[in-house]
């Protein structure tokens, strides 16, 4: 990092040992836990190579391979280059005069051989006074120098560099560390208190002491992005700095850190087979990623209960709001779950103004999912499994060592029986909707209500957003509504109502005013050119869902809600 203010990374590469005549590096498309081809190798440049002050010659050979040629007798290689490093995630690289951060899949090449090989990283800062932070050993020597037993974990351990706060708690005698970037001083009080009994509830599932000698929270404070990536024995963290001290937000920033840590069991050591060691080059498909991602934002929410952090309420409420949320989208009873996952690398990234009539989330349903197959196991079994037996199971059969892509259906039909493979047909490799009755298995009822009885809005099937002047952008219009029948379209500005402006703040308002049934005039720009849709409003949906406990509960019910959140039934 010589010259942090260019956003550019300085790599040398030193290889001592053997050497074909013609040696090929390459980089990595795509970086494990983000299914798409990113094609990082556009941001590396001045590649060149030498052997004890020899030039070498270097070839491109395609979009990220390059190949040193006529190397000859040659042990030792000298490969050099810069790579611009300015995007601000979880799973790209990032570097300015306030701090640096790199993810090794973006930044390091790797030699095209079957010889295995050790790894020394050393990380030289540009500045005396800044701090380096990463889940790789550290050397017992001067500077930043760490061992890294193969490629896989040195693009599997991601790098913070500059000026943070570090603290650290125990859990079973092993240390956590929580390093924080681009936060001021701020109480960590709550995030110290909680997170112990997080983890100590993840660790309950799975039976078998932590699997790590050390772990560590890479956490910056953004306002202009988030999000979450998941590493052996790290994670990356992006949320909004001032979400932390809000108490309306605090479970959110929860629910991403136990989302993030729970992948330590649940995708980085318990996966498909395929899904490490991983091909750099190519997509890599599976069809469970409603497993690997959507079972783990379930238990992200299940944790925070069991461990005692937030009210079951809290988590109650967040079930009901994204069954709404999925009650909305058309794409629901398009694609599967199954599906989902396998079109990970051609939709889930890369949404549209029809991704809600095609498409789900392997996320958002692939968690509806687990929730609603964690309560049929234990109706199934009267409560005595449930899916922390089916994770149990696999972790104790599977370990570390991947599993077969029939692994997780055989799992389910094991504990809760043949009426697992119905359900499987129904909600994973079918479009059913789930059913509400489920859910009085723990004595609860699904409201579907209206956040304002005297405000109702008609249904129209748009999905706004607000422009950066407060004007109306559609940006999808639902398959089959009111909306897609008048005409409209992603990417039109609506400004008008029946010929008076519009503003997205007042939006809701002006079409609580109109009855359902009757028409409105839509007046938009599309590609600069005003036009006006008529609209036929549907009657309102309601938009408040919510559980309320059935007084009329059995006990059995009462002891199954108990058993699954870990407290009392309210």
């Amino acid at each position: 990092m010589p010259m942090p203010q260019t956003h550019r990374f300085h790599v040398r590469i030193e290889w001592t040992g053997t050497t074909p005549p013609n040696m090929k590096w390459a980089l990595p498309v795509w970086t494990p836990g983000s299914y798409l081809i990113r094609e990082f190798s556009r941001h590396i440049d001045r590649v060149h190579a030498s052997s004890q002050s020899q030039e070498l010659a270097v070839r491109k050979l395609d979009k990220a391979t390059w190949v040193l040629e006529d190397l000859g007798s040659i042990s030792t290689v000298i490969l050099e280059y810069d790579v611009f490093a300015y995007e601000l995630s979880v799973r790209t690289s990032y570097l300015d005069n306030q701090r640096g951060y790199f993810n090794g899949a973006n930044v390091f090449l790797y030699p095209d051989t079957d010889v295995a090989y050790d790894i020394e990283l050393e990380v030289i800062p540009p500045y005396s006074h800044w701090d380096v932070a990463t889940g790789l050993t550290r050397l017992n020597q001067p500077g930043y120098h760490y061992a890294v037993p193969d490629y896989d974990t040195l693009v599997d351990s991601p790098v913070e560099c500059g000026v943070f706060q570090r603290h650290s708690f125990m859990v079973d005698n092993v240390e956590h560390e929580l390093i924080f970037t681009g936060f001021d001083e701020i109480d960590l009080h709550a995030l110290l208190r909680d997170l112990p009994p997080i983890i100590q509830s993840a660790k309950d599932i799975f039976g078998t002491p932590l699997p790590y000698n050390r772990y560590v929270f890479l956490v910056y404070g953004s306002i202009e992005s988030g999000g979450g990536l998941e590493h052996k024995n790290s994670a990356s963290i992006i949320f909004d700095r001032f979400m932390l001290h809000d108490p309306s937000k605090y479970p959110r920033v929860l629910a991403l850190f136990a989302h993030e840590y729970f992948h330590l069991w649940n995708v980085k050591r318990l996966h498909p087979t395929n899904l490490g060691p991983f091909d750099y080059q190519h997509e890599v498909y599976t069809s469970l990623l409603w497993v690997l991602e959507g079972w783990t934002d379930y238990y992200a929410w299940l944790l925070l209960v069991r461990a005692g952090v937030v009210d079951v309420f809290t988590v109650l409420d967040h079930f009901a709001e994204s069954l709404r949320l999925l009650d909305l989208l058309p794409g629901r009873h398009v694609q599967s779950l199954v599906e989902a996952s396998q079109d990970t690398w051609i939709k889930f990234y890369r949404p549209d103004g029809n991704t809600p009539n095609i498409t789900i989330s392997y996320y958002h349903k692939g968690a509806l999912v687990a929730l609603a197959l964690d309560l049929a196991l234990r109706q199934a079994t009267g409560g005595r499994d449930s899916l922390d037996t089916v994770l149990r199971f696999l972790w104790m059969t599977y370990g570390d060592q991947g599993y077969p892509d029939s692994a997780v259906d055989e799992a389910l039909v094991r504990v809760g029986g043949p009426l697992m493979r119905q359900r499987l047909q129904q909600w994973v490799y079918g479009t059913d909707d789930l059913p509400d009755e489920l859910f009085n298995v723990v004595g609860l009822k699904l409201l579907k209500e209206f956040k304002d009885a005297h405000q109702k809005v008609p249904f129209t099937g748009i999905i706004t957003e607000k422009s950066a002047t407060d004007t109306v952008i559609i940006k999808h219009v639902l398959k089959d509504s009111p909306a897609e029948k008048a005409g409209l379209a992603p990417g039109d500005e609506w400004i008008a109502l029946n010929g008076y402006r519009i503003r997205h703040d007042n939006l809701p308002g002006r079409l609580a005013q109109c009855a359902a049934n009757t028409s409105i005039q839509v007046s938009v720009f599309r590609q600069h050119q005003l036009q006006t849709y008529s609209l036929t409003l549907d009657p309102p949906r309601p938009d408040a869902w919510r559980f309320i406990t059935d007084p009329n509960a059995s006990e059995e019910a009462r002891q199954q809600f108990s058993q699954w959140l870990g407290a009392p039934y309210p």
